[in-house]
């Protein structure tokens, strides 16, 4: 089953606004700093393009779980919404984490991911969404580090320039993304 173009830009929405509410806290905790991009006008702190970026990450992984097998089809609005605001939750906990040290800061995101996992799953197609995310994400991140966009704060940029607990979040904003690709497929039927 594919996604709507009515779904596609629900998710699309979602994403970009919570991605820009995550990254606002970012740049106003110092966790990252924009360098100057070339004039890109700016949003909330953070450049125009990032709240799109996120927004077609949310669309498609959400479009690749309906890929991986067939989606459940129970549950409701209400998973939806404790899926995204445990993923925004712990995006915004990072903001608060950059004065503590990376490895403890990483391993508590781990341990949240690993419940994000447990509530929302489904098996290995929530883990292949999830794997993906973690992958993807803090590579784009790091090559966006590499061309000077931004830059983490020098207490948090352990993985190659960004923070590593990048990868347990984007593992759980991933496996989240799968469970709303099910509950709007559901919707859709």
């Amino acid at each position: 089953m594919r996604l709507s173009g009515r779904s596609l830009l629900a998710l699309f929405l979602i994403g970009s606004l919570c991605g820009l509410i995550g990254d606002h806290a970012a740049v106003a905790s110092g966790t990252t700093r924009y360098l100057d991009v070339g004039g890109v006008p700016k949003i909330w702190g953070s450049p125009l393009f990032f709240p799109p970026m996120v927004g077609l990450a949310t669309a498609g992984i959400a479009e690749l779980r309906l890929r991986l097998g067939s989606a459940r089809t129970e549950g409701g609005w209400e998973e939806g919404l404790a899926a995204v605001a445990s993923v925004l939750a712990m995006y915004l906990l990072t903001a608060f984490l950059t004065d503590e040290a990376t490895s403890a800061a990483t391993a508590f995101i781990a341990c949240l991911a690993a419940l994000v996992l447990a509530r929302f799953g489904g098996g290995r197609p929530a883990i292949v969404c999830g794997l993906v995310a973690a992958v993807v994400g803090p590579a784009a991140e790091i090559a966006e580090e590499q061309a000077g966009i931004y830059e983490y704060t020098g207490n948090v940029d352990g993985l190659l320039g960004v923070g590593p607990w990048l990868v347990p979040l984007y593992f759980a904003f991933g496996v989240a993304v799968a469970r709303l690709g099910e509950l709007f497929a559901a919707r859709q039927r």
